[in-house]
């Protein structure tokens, strides 16, 4: 028989996931400070990327480590059926919802995320950028995931609202009103919200297929 596990567990798992993000004062004021001497007021373009990828490593590890302890412990999260196919219409929702996230990107670089990233950046800070970006998307999915199972698994059921993007929104949206270190800045904390909101959506609408909502997720995120 199957222990039945509480909705709690999974929420905490959510919780856990944004709380991942908070690694970067870690490597800021315990890594970065004594030990490579960097001036956190001033980062050079070079002390930046060392910065991304001391992070990725760390997120990497973290990532590792929650979901083996997922999988060991709640069997969480694993894949969909075959048979369980995606809609058409889903399909198109889902779309739809990338084409709100590319928007978004749009307002804030008036061009291709990716293409305004690549502008005054030499091959290996863009590559150390979007390293840390990518990893910065598993959380954010990680996030929707264990916070939609607790939701349903709280409801007893599984729900057609996006409670995993919501709880995003709530977390990591909430925290980019403050997450620049420059005062509150209402557009960029507002946009966050919203994307993360389309990317719980993105992640109900392809049928709660992890791998494929991180990829859509990720595109519309990086692109």
């Amino acid at each position: 028989m199957v222990k039945e596990i509480r909705w709690t567990k999974y929420f905490w798992l959510s919780l856990l996931s944004f709380g991942a993000f908070m690694l970067e004062y870690l490597s800021i004021f315990i890594i970065e400070v004594p030990l490579l001497h960097v001036d956190i007021q001033n980062y050079t373009s070079h002390q930046r990327s060392i910065h991304c990828i001391i992070m990725t490593f760390i997120w990497a590890v973290f990532i590792g480590m929650l979901l083996l302890f997922s999988k060991k412990h709640y069997r969480f999260p694993t894949g969909r059926i075959q048979e369980d196919k995606i809609s058409l219409k889903n399909w198109i929702v889902t779309l739809a919802c990338f084409i709100g996230c590319k928007l978004l990107t749009f307002i804030d670089w008036h061009t291709l995320k990716v293409i305004g990233e690549a502008q005054g950046k030499t091959i290996f800070q863009f590559s150390a950028q979007y390293l840390y970006y990518i990893f910065e998307v598993m959380l954010v999915t990680l996030i929707i995931i264990y916070g939609q199972k607790a939701v349903e698994t709280f409801l007893k059921k599984e729900s057609p609202i996006p409670f995993g993007g919501i709880i995003l929104a709530m977390t990591w949206g909430i925290f980019h009103f403050v997450s620049r270190g420059v005062g509150i800045e209402i557009w960029n904390g507002i946009s966050t919200m919203i994307f993360s909101v389309l990317s719980g959506e993105i992640y109900l609408k392809l049928n709660r297929r992890w791998l494929h909502s991180y990829l859509f997720i990720a595109m519309g995120y990086l692109l």
